[in-house]
């Protein structure tokens, strides 16, 4: 499991490095791993592979949640955007956030946790995420309102979710975690950057 974990990772960062995948993460695997516990050990485990820790628990399912809401808000501008340069760049952030949720999924499966993607309940911390008052005025606005409003409001979701993954590459232990979060870190901080560009034309 880990090895085909490892050989989506690799396909993902070249995909979203050339934001060309399309594919959408709708599918549950096939077969469901066993459960261990958090702290277990994988069989077979070498020097390579490490026990997950809370840190990459939390960062997991945080951030399959942070992605879901992205994508709900990245089509929010496909279908209202007025200009071609921000549906354009939401068209990118969708598809690449749709195969990477996937990814953690897959990883939190690995780990034998049970895989939550909500905004809500649970118990977890939901404070890096939009806001329901955000989101009603993105629902709310029009043309170029709603273009300045999408890209304050992506720039923000986008520095929480650069947040997360700085969390993850200090305090978790996972290996494969903490390539999603590097990798994360230094896409959503380059759509950052173009996004600030946008907003100073």
């Amino acid at each position: 499991m880990r090895e085909r974990l490892l050989g989506i990772c690799s396909a993902g960062v070249l995909l979203l490095t050339t934001a060309c995948d399309g594919s959408e993460e709708g599918a549950a695997p096939a077969e469901r791993p066993s459960r261990p516990s958090a702290t277990q050990t994988s069989a077979g485990a070498t020097g390579a592979t490490q026990d997950h820790n809370l840190s990459d628990l939390e960062f997991a399912r945080e951030m399959a949640a942070h992605h879901a809401q992205a994508e709900v808000v990245a089509e929010l501008a496909l279908e209202r955007a007025s200009d071609p340069e921000v549906k354009d760049l939401a068209e990118r952030i969708k598809a690449a956030q749709s195969p990477e949720k996937k990814q953690i999924m897959d990883l939190l499966l690995m780990w034998g946790e049970d895989v939550e993607v909500t905004g809500s309940g649970g118990g977890h911390d939901h404070s890096h995420l939009m806001s329901e008052e955000a989101f009603q005025r993105l629902h709310q606005a029009r043309s170029a309102e709603f273009d300045e409003l999408w890209l304050r409001s992506m720039i923000e979701h986008h520095e929480n979710a650069v947040e997360l993954a700085e969390a993850q590459l200090r305090d978790g232990s996972d290996s494969l975690a903490k390539l999603f979060a590097q990798t994360i870190v230094d896409r959503q901080r380059a759509e950052v950057t173009e996004m600030t560009a946008l907003l100073q034309r």
